[in-house]
């Protein structure tokens, strides 16, 4: 159950009218909102838990204070009798645990915790069969790192039985965590055991990740739907008429471990795939990924020509190169890294988004698709909308508009905190 205690925190008193955005669902408080900040006492960590009343003293929640940050309060809890303790991390953890349930019965990698999405700001856990990797962006999560540790194997020893989680890896190597005046380290294994390697399935396909050294966390898990989708126009590609969207192929840029072309495959063995990336071991772990899921990354066609191609090349590079000898292809996603991770990056970034779908655009067949993508928490899902549309326009393609995506199950968000819905994407059917 639930807990329910009272337990006495510091307590911070609002500037008039400035609770407005935790009552109304926001998570966050920046320091400008409080009446000040030098009443801590100095003893007071960053990460502390506090809680927070409106100027006349009425309270509005608890949550991890870093005084030394801007984005200075991160809510924990809208209930004044629930303590942060290990009890309030299990709680958090099995409810997390209970949404996971909705996913498909044909994976075993998800994001067990989605940060403010799952009520824990700051902490990022993905769970890949056996193995927890976790990350610690904020001073608050930092600070109760092992009380954290010994709630997510409680929650999950409760739910599925004891050894159920053999290993967690912490990612230390998040640049968040300096913002938050944290160290920006490696990865190392603090709980258990965990190997450099591990295997896992999505939709009947098979990955390996690598935990410690993969981008992100191992695995862009955020992507699942996407690539379920891939998997069903690809098959349904496979029914068209030779002549109507011929050949049948899929270039998948920004490729790493090649997700989008193996789920291509999955609906299609026949599919010819290119997978670019500029990274050579993202395309080694793309090769083995192939050959784990049954196809010969070096095989021909009946035209002697690769059916599998891993190219090492800058993306932009590749394309230049593939509209100047006229290659055209069936499917075509496009899955940059963010380019903007401020504010002040974001009329750069929305301006890369349209020069990479201008020359994306250029190499879908008549009647093709293309999947595009932004992981940048700066630009706002309209705003992505109107770089594409302008990338289209400076290409001379027309297109329709056929599917956009939004929060998955295993990446909640909550209402009204658009900062969190980092990842678009879009997809379009070209003409």
């Amino acid at each position: 159950m639930k807990p329910s205690h009272t337990t006495p925190y510091p307590t911070l008193r609002l500037r008039p009218g400035r609770e407005y955005t935790l009552v109304n669902g926001h998570p966050w408080l920046f320091s400008g909102a409080f009446e000040t900040l030098k009443r801590l006492p100095r003893e007071t960590p960053a990460g502390a838990v506090v809680d927070v009343v409106t100027s006349e003293g009425e309270w509005v929640g608890r949550g991890h204070l870093n005084a030394n940050n801007s984005l200075a309060f991160r809510l924990l809890t809208r209930d004044r009798d629930e303590p942060i303790d290990q009890a309030f991390y299990v709680w958090r953890t099995q409810r997390a645990l209970t949404l996971r349930r909705l996913l498909p019965a044909q994976t075993n990698a998800y994001r067990l915790i989605n940060a403010e999405g799952d009520g824990l700001p700051g902490l990022i856990v993905d769970r890949y069969d056996r193995w927890l990797v976790a990350q610690f962006h904020t001073a608050g999560v930092e600070l109760q790192r092992e009380v954290i540790l010994a709630a997510l194997t409680q929650a999950i020893d409760e739910a599925e039985g004891v050894g159920s989680i053999e290993g967690i890896v912490a990612r230390d190597d998040v640049k968040a965590r300096a913002r938050e005046g944290l160290a920006v380290g490696g990865a190392s294994v603090i709980y258990g055991l965990a190997p450099s390697r591990i295997e896992i399935a999505e939709q009947g396909i098979r990955y390996e990740i690598d935990p410690l050294q993969g981008q992100k966390t191992g695995f862009f898990l955020d992507q699942r739907e996407k690539r379920a989708r891939v998997t069903e126009l690809a098959r349904q590609f496979a029914s068209i008429p030779s002549g109507a969207a011929s050949p049948r192929t899929l270039l998948n840029l920004f490729a790493y471990s090649g997700g989008f072309a193996l789920a291509g495959l999955a609906g299609d063995p026949m599919l010819r795939t290119v997978n670019v990336d500029s990274s050579a071991p993202a395309l080694e772990l793309a090769r083995r990924n192939y050959t784990l899921n049954g196809y010969d990354p070096d095989e021909l066609g009946a035209d002697d020509a690769p059916r599998h191609r891993f190219i090492d090349s800058d993306v932009t590079r590749h394309l230049h190169s593939a509209i100047s000898s006229g290659k055209r292809f069936s499917i075509v996603v496009v899955d940059p890294p963010a380019f903007a991770k401020s504010q002040q990056a974001k009329e750069r970034a929305l301006h890369a988004y349209a020069a990479l779908n201008e020359l994306a655009a250029q190499v879908v067949a008549p009647d093709g698709l293309l999947l595009t993508c932004s992981c940048s928490g700066a630009i706002d899902a309209q705003e992505f909308e109107g770089a594409v549309r302008q990338g289209l326009r400076q290409a001379q393609r027309t297109a329709r508009f056929i599917a956009s995506f939004g929060p998955s199950v295993d990446h909640p968000t909550l209402p009204g905190f658009n900062e969190d819905r980092y990842l678009k994407a879009l997809l379009l059917a070209m003409d």
